[in-house]
Parts: C-alpha cells; structure tokens; sequence
C-alpha cells in the first residue's frame, strides 16, 4: 500500500514539475511560434499543440498590454480556453498534413492567435 501512495505521489510530482517548469521554459525567449519550431514540415497536430501552449503563454508575457485593456491573465487563458476548439477548427480545417515552410507556420499561428485571443497588440 505504501509502495502504491508513493509511487503516486512521485509520478503526480514529476508530472507538475514538468508541466509548470520545464514546458514553459521553452517559450521563455520565443517571440514568434517559429523560434520554438525547428525543423520543417511541421505536422499539424503538433502544431496545434504548440499553438494552445503558445496562446497561453502570450498571456503571461502581454501583461502590460492586457491590464492597459482591463483584461487580466486569467480573463486571457479563460478567453483562450472558450475559443480554442471553435478557431482550431476554423483555422485549421483546410490546412495539409504537414506545412511545409516558416511562412507557412506564420501565417497559420497569426490567425490563431487573432481568433483565439481576439485583443489587440498582444506580441507574440
């Protein structure tokens, strides 16, 4: 019984230290979605991951910009969470298996993040 509680209690702690430390790390320096994104294509699938993770990082980094509107972090990732699954669609429903091109990725994560975080001069 012991060896079951903590072996729960490892597997939930090393899944909250990767998810609130390692993963947002990796957005840290990133201006644009195209300096997390490597090599190309890119598949969509992990492209619309990356862009959920993304939306909601550019919440954080745009607090300035957010609090000049009277929107505050969280109204930001609830606004995101609501929107997502209805612009994932919208955005992506034509789009190919895998793009093939920075420009491409660009444009696709611009339009987005424009549907899924409707504010304006968020940067990122």
């Amino acid at each position: 019984m012991k060896l079951i509680f903590g072996s729960t209690c490892i597997f939930i702690a090393f899944f909250s230290v990767n998810k609130y430390v390692f993963s947002s790390k990796v957005y840290e320096g990133a201006s644009l979605v195209t300096d997390i994104i490597s090599s190309y294509p890119v598949n969509i699938f992990d492209f619309k991951e990356t862009m959920d993770k993304y939306a909601q990082h550019l919440c954080y980094v745009n607090e300035e910009v957010l609090e000049f509107q009277n929107v505050s972090i969280d109204e930001c990732i609830t606004q995101h969470e609501n929107n997502k699954a209805q612009c994932a669609d919208k955005i992506f429903r034509l789009a190919p298996l895998n793009l093939q091109s920075k420009d491409i990725v660009l444009d696709y994560s611009q339009q987005y993040k424009h549907c899924a975080l409707p504010y304006k001069y968020i940067v990122g």
